[in-house]
């Protein structure tokens, strides 16, 4: 099954009140004037042979009056005939025809009065159809029709000039007479104020949400919190003028002291804003090129892959693959790093390992090799009947009654040599190498 699409109209078609918007008052229907204009948008002359404008009726909110014969056209362009309205329980339906049954519509505008309108209680936007039957050229006129928007707010409210919102922000428990607050402490709960308008739709943006929070219709505040981090409040309002929507955005930002922050991540360097203030982060916090601050409490992980550089660092769990250089490093679980430089102490109440590659054990003949990382390289004869001499770079031992042991620190990036100097039996002697690093 195909449907045809509806064919796009030719012409302008907006609708003007008085009052401008309409009005709904609970207590009965109000008297308004309605003004469809109809001009030709385009450059080419358009053919005319009729306009019909069919109102909806009742008491729902997208009705325009309460009952058919509270609407009522009052004139119409000159020479163009009214024909006799159409009214049932749902609609009221108006034709207009042009002189002789047809006209060319071309620079001038259309005029056709509804007065008066009785506008029903209810609030809300009604939806009239418009409908025109026009042509191009040689072509066969057609009906194109469009459905326009006509709002209605409560008694004594105007969308034309909405006014600015002020938005304020006050403690939990406030009176009118405080002072708006900006600063508060974190896990603090405020109250977003703004002046109220009946009619408008509103919505606040201030969560971690893409549709924000919808207001009751003429609230004006609202409680939000615990904040935890500094949050910008942006109240949406959203009003109808002209048949046309217009949004308006009111912010205020609240700054949150001593914020909490699950994860962060810093792709530059960081330093505390001055020379006495401390970095505490309630959370995980990355950093890909440097650190500097006269102390750091992390509560999560922290993690680095440059340098740390403070005096105090006090974290759950440290993961490091740049330089760490503190006086003081205190940590509850575990410290990962290539390299620590501590000057006065380094304190962990958890594990923490040194010796990350294991034990090597190294030719008992002799040799040489660079080494990648700290450590230590140990000797050892096991006893037998030859003495012997051993050998690790400028330090050696002779063994007594065939057992002797030499531990001696080794450095990254420099050579080792081992050696034994005698006739050792097989299995008297051995060399271990142990790592600090991986």
């Amino acid at each position: 099954m195909t449907t045809e699409a509806a064919a796009t109209p030719l012409l302008t078609h907006r609708f003007y009140t008085d009052p401008d918007p309409l009005e709904s008052d609970p207590s009965g229907p109000t008297e308004a004037e309605v003004t469809l204009l109809v001009t030709n948008r385009g450059l080419d002359p358009v053919r005319c042979t009729g306009i019909t404008v069919t109102f909806p009726v009742g008491q729902r909110a997208r009705d325009l009056a309460a009952s058919s014969q509270n609407v009522n056209a009052t004139s119409v362009p000159e020479g163009w005939e009214a024909e006799d309205p159409i009214r049932t329980n749902r609609f009221v339906r108006f034709t207009f025809t042009p002189p002789g049954g047809s006209t060319v519509i071309t620079e001038k505008s259309l005029q056709f009065d509804f007065c008066p309108m009785a506008v029903n209680s209810t609030v809300g936007v009604s939806y009239p159809d418009v409908t025109e039957v026009t042509a191009t050229e040689d072509q066969q006129p057609e009906e194109r029709t469009v459905t326009l928007r006509l709002p209605k707010f409560p008694v004594g409210v105007r969308s034309g000039a909405v006014t600015g919102t002020n938005l304020a922000v006050f403690p939990e428990q406030h009176t009118e007479a405080a002072l708006p607050l900006v600063r508060v402490a974190r896990g603090s709960k405020v109250t977003i104020a703004w002046k109220p308008a009946p009619g408008l739709a509103r919505i606040l943006h201030w969560q971690d949400s893409d549709t924000g929070t919808e207001l009751a219709d003429g609230a004006g505040s609202l409680v939000c919190g615990p904040l935890l981090r500094d949050t910008t409040f942006t109240l949406q309002t959203v009003s109808q003028a002209e048949g046309e929507t217009t949004n308006r955005y009111d912010s205020v930002t609240v700054a949150v002291d001593v914020p909490s922050y699950a994860k962060i991540t810093v792709p530059g360097e960081v330093g505390t804003p001055g020379p006495s203030t401390p970095l505490h982060i309630d959370g995980q916090l990355t950093i890909t090129e440097s650190l500097t601050a006269p102390s750091a409490l992390v509560t999560g992980e922290l993690k680095t892959q440059a340098t740390l550089c403070t005096p105090s660092v006090e974290a759950d769990r440290l993961r490091f693959s740049g330089t760490v250089n503190a006086t003081l490093i205190n940590l509850a679980t575990d410290l990962t790093a290539s390299r620590v430089t501590s000057r006065q102490g380094l304190t962990a109440t958890g594990t923490v390992r040194i010796l990350k590659a294991g034990v090597e054990e190294l030719s008992a003949n002799g040799g040489t090799r660079t080494l990648t990382t700290d450590g230590v390289v140990v000797a050892s004869a096991h006893g037998g009947e030859s003495e012997v001499t051993l050998k690790v770079n400028d330090f050696q031992t002779t063994t007594v009654s065939g057992l002797g042991n030499l531990t001696v620190p080794v450095h990254a990036g420099r050579d080792v040599t081992w050696a034994v100097e005698g006739t050792p039996e097989p299995g008297q002697v051995s060399f271990y190498w142990f790592a600090f690093g991986v």
